[in-house]
């Protein structure tokens, strides 16, 4: 049955005044059942009906408020938060009243991480100044230590709070940083303006003047200091190393390498795989020897060369290079079990590439925009960056290799 939208707002607003006039307790109410109830279906429709009429918000503000609060509970309970109960978080965000910045300021401390990640997440999203300071307290949480995904989206919520408070904060953090984060810090603080600083003038030139110091400071460190060092493989280390023309920023990255049948195939002189192999050990020889490295390989199979990341020191570069001189030919392409398996290696793992020359023809999963749709939807919190290169591949394949980065903040080459 269709309704005429002048229809449909009316029963909406019929829906809500039910809600709204009842002289029911918060607890008792209508809509409090509705959001904390068993059914997933009605916890859903329910939010969407109100994210569509968003001036019902304000008004059964206290009775959300306490659904969220009911729902986070039950969440730290059962160790699962409901797809709904983030929806219900992401729209009280959008609603600028003390009220809602407390619950959320106190969803920080939750001891369950996915509550906390979400928290910083709506908190630095719709720009809630007053966190900041309870923000900042989140840098003793272990999960900031060990977990990337914890720290990107922490840092990131910062940049987004566009307060003079938050840049000073993130100039003060920069020097802890290393890798994807660092880069991208540096990259959020080059786009300050004023604006950033409430048009406070004289606290922006201040803060300039600061961060051209630490800037000069970092200025033609182009190449790490040999010393006396013996002859090695990490003697000479170029700042901007590439990988098929894409920047490597992280410190801890996954090279994730497609030995199916088909990289048999000729290309350019020698097989697909060939030419594979003498790139992947080309970068091999010049990571950092403080960057930790992983090597997957997939083809029906999806196997490691290591169980966990290594360090990049002469001893592993040798035997990662001998493991890849080594790799052969293999059957299928199980590009969706490579893609899940990488979001599981390692909690502090930062950046992934993806080199393939085909669509995927077995696994869970092989239509690729169910595919995408799965590992992003998995990859929301966990923000582990996607970089992919394409070998003789389809305009198909390569749309979707290109989705794959361009929707992980990750970047596309085609291969040469």
């Amino acid at each position: 049955m269709n309704f005429s939208r002048p229809l449909l707002s009316l029963l909406l607003s019929c829906c809500f005044s039910s809600f709204l006039y009842s002289e029911q307790p918060v607890t008792e109410s209508k809509l409090y059942r509705a959001l904390t109830g068993r059914s997933e279906q009605t916890r859903t429709r329910t939010i969407t009906a109100y994210r569509r009429e968003s001036t019902q918000v304000r008004k059964s503000l206290d009775q959300l408020i306490a659904a969220a609060r009911k729902n986070i509970s039950d969440a730290e309970s059962e160790g699962n938060l409901r797809s709904s109960t983030s929806q219900l978080l992401y729209l009280l965000g959008t609603v600028d009243e003390p009220d809602v910045e407390t619950l959320l300021i106190e969803s920080l401390a939750s001891p369950m991480t996915v509550v906390a990640i979400l928290s910083a997440d709506i908190l630095g999203k719709n720009q809630f100044h007053g966190a900041i300071d309870f923000l900042k307290q989140q840098t003793t949480r272990p999960e900031y230590r060990v977990m990337y995904g914890f720290r990107f989206n922490l840092l990131r919520a910062f940049a987004r709070m566009q307060h003079p408070d938050s840049v000073d904060f993130l100039t003060t953090i920069q020097p802890t940083l290393d890798g994807q984060l660092r880069h991208q810090v540096d990259e959020a603080l080059k786009s300050v303006t004023v604006h950033h600083f409430l048009g406070d003038e004289e606290r922006f030139a201040t803060w300039q003047a600061r961060d051209t110091e630490s800037t000069k400071q970092d200025d033609g460190k182009i190449f790490k200091a040999a010393g006396n060092e013996p002859e090695s493989l990490n003697r000479i280390n170029f700042q901007n190393q590439k990988y098929y023309g894409i920047d490597i920023h992280a410190r801890r990255l996954m090279f994730i390498i497609d030995h199916s049948g088909s990289m048999e195939d000729y290309w350019g002189g020698m097989s697909r795989l060939g030419r594979a192999k003498l790139e992947l050990i080309k970068v091999i020889r010049e990571l950092p020897e403080d960057s930790e490295f992983a090597i997957m390989f997939y083809e029906s199979t999806v196997r490691v060369w290591r169980d966990e990341l290594v360090y990049a020191n002469d001893e592993n570069k040798l035997k990662a290079i001998d493991f890849v001189r080594r790799l052969d030919y293999g059957d299928r392409t199980n590009t969706y079990g490579a893609l899940r398996k990488s979001l599981d290696f390692d909690d502090d793992l930062e950046s992934v590439f993806l080199l393939t020359d085909g669509r995927p023809t077995i696994g869970t999963l092989v239509d690729p925009n169910k595919i995408i749709n799965d590992i992003l939807g998995r990859n929301r919190f966990r923000h582990l960056n996607f970089n992919t290169i394409g070998i003789a591949v389809t305009s198909t394949t390569e749309a979707f290799l290109k989705r794959l980065a361009n929707e992980s903040s990750g970047e596309y080459r085609r291969a040469l």
